[in-house]
């Protein structure tokens, strides 16, 4: 009796202190949770950013290189466009973005370092800019193909 008492308080406490609040949050490329504040935007002034490539093949790699690219977007809206952060959908996928505002008309980039080690075969991967933009969230994607390192004698 004791056991099945002791092991429901166990249980209940496990999943009382895992419960998350994910409300105005996300995950950063290195895993660690990132407080993004909604901002109100007027909608017929709001920032628009237009990518110029959304999707990439970026060929073949072979496991343990490191591939760059570098997704250029502009501002076709009305209002600087601010990025408050950007995370990548894996720890392998490093992404470095603009930090000024960038004004209407005016171009911005979002570059994204892929690191192969450990990887084989294809991957896609996804790129999550949060912006002052409707919606907040603008994705961009890339695919390649790793192949296997050859083996030395």
């Amino acid at each position: 009796m004791k056991k099945n008492s002791f092991l429901t308080i166990a249980l209940f406490t496990l999943f009382v202190s895992c419960k998350e609040n994910t409300k105005n949050k996300s995950e950063s490329s290195k895993g660690e949770s990132v407080t993004v504040e909604p901002t109100k935007v007027d909608p017929e002034n709001a920032p628009v950013m237009k990518f110029e490539e959304s999707s990439v093949d970026l060929g073949k790699l072979t496991e343990g290189d490191t591939i760059i690219h570098v997704f250029k977007f502009t501002n076709t809206g009305k209002s600087d466009l601010v990025l408050n952060n950007v995370n990548a959908s894996c720890g392998c996928t490093t992404p470095m973005y603009t930090k000024e505002p960038v004004a209407p008309g005016e171009k911005g980039e979002i570059k994204v370092k892929f690191n192969s080690t450990n990887k084989e075969g294809k991957q896609n991967k996804t790129v999550t800019a949060y912006a002052n933009t409707i919606p907040s969230d603008n994705m961009v994607s890339f695919k390649v193909e790793v192949l296997p390192r050859k083996k030395s004698k």
